[in-house]
Order: structure tokens, then sequence, then C-alpha cells
């Protein structure tokens, strides 16, 4: 290979580190915001968007100190200190010391390797050198190798928090649970979440939304929860998740051409703080 060649293919696998490190990252600041919330239910949702604003602002090695800290056995479960409102506290750990060293080890491994690419890869390639080149060239495929395993392995991390939400849903729709937890944990659906928040920031000035504009703004931020809802065998509407939260009233109204129009705000007596 010539050198011009090998300096190409050089600086081609260095971009293409430094965007696997970039997706490693998103998928450390993805788990480090939802592996546990606490909070009332009617502050879930701002609690979520200053876990997300605070984590993005981490470097890499912040990242990996959070993710790879074991507080299983030295953290318990918090309780609401008051009873007017629910409380969800939720957390998902492995319990495994030695899963947190090992990952604590490759993990940190690879913080040094990205400094490493980022900040000082030029002080140790010669460009016109071809042994210097593929040398390099040769240590960006190992390290390629290193961060796309972590990769795959922090995305099967999330696939377990993901199995434990559908779990859970499974679970809400069992004859099992208690007609007041499912409630309340129907509450936390991200669909009547982001309702919510539609009926708060989008209403008119009467103080009711349209539920056909609100249908429209689930389809689009929220497509996979819309799906299950479609395809759900104990709701048939969207209307019905609604009534089943019993946070929101309806009501209707004829258009010009004279049809219906489905409206809906949330209860002055939801007990859940919204605004």
């Amino acid at each position: 290979m010539l050198l011009t060649d090998l300096i190409s293919e050089v600086q081609r696998k260095i971009g293409r580190n430094i965007i696997l490190f970039q997706q490693l990252e998103g998928l450390l600041k993805y788990v480090l915001t939802f592996r546990e919330i606490d909070g009332h239910i009617s502050e879930l949702q701002d609690i979520i968007e200053l876990k997300k604003a605070s984590i993005s602002k981490h470097t890499m090695g912040q990242l990996v100190g959070q993710f790879t800290e074991n507080k299983s056995q030295n953290e318990s479960i918090r309780s609401a200190d008051d009873h007017e409102e629910p409380y969800i506290s939720f957390k998902f750990w492995i319990d495994n010391e030695e899963f947190y060293l090992n990952k604590k080890k490759s993990l940190s491994k690879l913080v040094q390797e990205r400094n490493k690419l980022v900040h000082h890869l030029l002080l140790e390639l010669d460009l016109k050198s071809i042994d210097s080149c593929k040398h390099i060239n040769k240590r960006l495929d190992i390290q390629c190798e290193h961060i796309r395993s972590e990769i795959n392995a922090t995305q099967s991390f999330i696939k377990v928090l993901a199995d434990g939400k559908k779990t859970m849903s499974e679970f809400i729709s069992s004859d099992v649970y208690k007609q007041g937890l499912i409630i309340q944990v129907l509450r936390l659906n991200s669909l009547v979440l982001m309702l919510a928040k539609i009926a708060k920031e989008a209403a008119r000035k009467d103080g009711w939304t349209l539920l056909h504009s609100a249908s429209y703004l689930l389809k689009k931020h929220e497509p996979e929860e819309w799906e299950s809802l479609r395809k759900s065998t104990e709701f048939k509407s969207l209307k019905s998740l609604m009534l089943k939260t019993e946070l929101f009233e309806f009501s209707e109204e004829k258009t010009s051409k004279g049809g219906i129009r489905v409206l809906y705000k949330l209860k002055t007596d939801s007990g859940l703080a919204y605004a």
C-alpha cells in the first residue's frame, strides 16, 4: 500500500473510532438517565429532563465513573415522606461486584484511549513513515473492536431496562394488579405524560385541547408507544386509556361542516401538579 493510501486509511479509522466513542457516550447517558428515578408522579417528567440536561454535560470519564459505581448493596429504595401523592422509586442495578470491577477496568481503559486519540495521537503518528502509519492503523482496529464490544454490552444493558418496562406493562394489564395501582402506573405512561404536557402548554384560551391535534403529536414523538396502544387489547382507543387514568375530562363541539370534535383537559381535582 502506498503511503498516501495508508494515510487516508488511518484518517478514516480515526474518524470511525471517534464516532464510535460518541455512540458509546450516548448509550451511557441514556442508561444513567433512566437507571434510577425517584420522585412524585407529577414531578417525574421534570426530573427526567433535569437529569438529561445535567448528564449531557458530563465527560466520558464522569459517565464511566457513575456507570460503574455499584450502589446495589449500599442504598435502599427511598420511600416518600408523605402519602398525598403517589411516589415512584425505581432503581436498576446488577448485584455483582465483579461485574462492576471488570466493567470499570474495561471502560476506564477506553477513556484513556479516547483522550489519547483526540488529544495526543498526532504526537505518536509520523505521516512520513509507512511503519508508523501501519502501527497506528493496526492499533485503531484493535481499539475499534474494544469500543464495539462495550457498545454491544451497553445495548444489552439497555435491552434489559426495556424488557423490564415491557414486563411491567404486561403486569399492569393482568387481573392481579389492583385497580388503584393500575391508575397510578398508567399515569406514568409516556403517552399520558405527553397528553398532560400538551394540555398544559397547547390548550386554547378556553382551557380545552383538541384530542385530534394531541394524537398527531403523540404519533410523531412517541411512535413506539402509540403503536403499542394501537395493538392493545385492553384499550380500544386513546380516549379509553385517558379515561382509565381518571386525569382528564372531555367535551365535544360541532365543526362548521357538521362533524364532531373531541376536546379534553386535565381535571382540576386530579391532584397532579403538571403545571
